[in-house]
């Protein structure tokens, strides 16, 4: 469509009102495009670096988690966990056990949108299920044990330590006021069952469900 069908009659001859017009359109095209590609810097999915920081700020999570790496010090070899001679640090009474980490752009999205899920909570039962899920993976699931108290099962091949630090340190996952979760470990996901449970597994394939508990509380 041409855009001097917009403009009324008496100025469709006058050169120096269409070259004013034409400026204006073209200032506002120009800031109505950087609009857009602020927008676009903005996008969760697709922003990267200090853009996706920004993000973070307004939602309320930072890229630096404070002690989540456990520290690794000189050691025996009997200490599975310690360094060799002239590679590990000598550890004095006081030193951190800890040290921080600085997420990369996809750990940091997932915190972000963990994050904004929190903050858009109603408290249902299957606005709680769906975070958990959403955080923790679709394997999870939850159960009110009706005592101001619910137990998140969580299988072991979805908990990562990023995993753990955000719902036992961040207390990412939505939750109601004065609710406690308990959060118990699958070791497997191939579970025994009978014929009935169709997510069960039968003899041969399916494993009999041993529990572990997480020593987490949060009140």
């Amino acid at each position: 469509m041409n855009r001097k069908n917009f403009i009324i009659w008496q100025y469709r001859t006058k050169p120096n009102a269409i070259g004013t017009i034409r400026a204006i359109y073209k200032e506002t095209d120009s800031t109505f495009q950087k609009i857009i590609q602020i927008a676009d810097v903005l996008n969760i999915d697709t922003a990267t670096g200090y853009a996706l920081d920004l993000i973070g700020r307004h939602v309320g999570v930072y890229r630096v988690l404070p002690a989540v790496i456990a520290k690794n010090y000189f050691g025996w070899r009997d200490d599975v966990t310690s360094l060799p001679f002239g590679v590990g640090e000598f550890y004095r009474r006081g030193d951190a056990l800890s040290s921080s980490v600085v997420l990369n752009d996809d750990d940091y999205r997932f915190f972000i949108r963990a994050k904004i899920a929190k903050n858009y909570q109603n408290g249902t039962l299957d606005n709680i299920v769906k975070s958990v899920q959403f955080v923790i993976g679709g394997y999870s699931n939850i159960i009110d044990s009706l005592d101001m108290s619910m137990n998140i099962i969580i299988n072991s091949n979805k908990l990562s330590s990023l995993i753990l630090y955000a719902i036992s340190k961040m207390d990412i996952l939505v939750r109601p006021v004065g609710v406690m979760y308990n959060y118990t470990v699958l070791d497997n996901d191939t579970p025994f069952g009978f014929a009935h449970d169709s997510d069960s597994y039968g003899f041969g394939i399916g494993k009999f469900v041993r529990l572990q508990h997480i020593e987490i509380g949060i009140n």
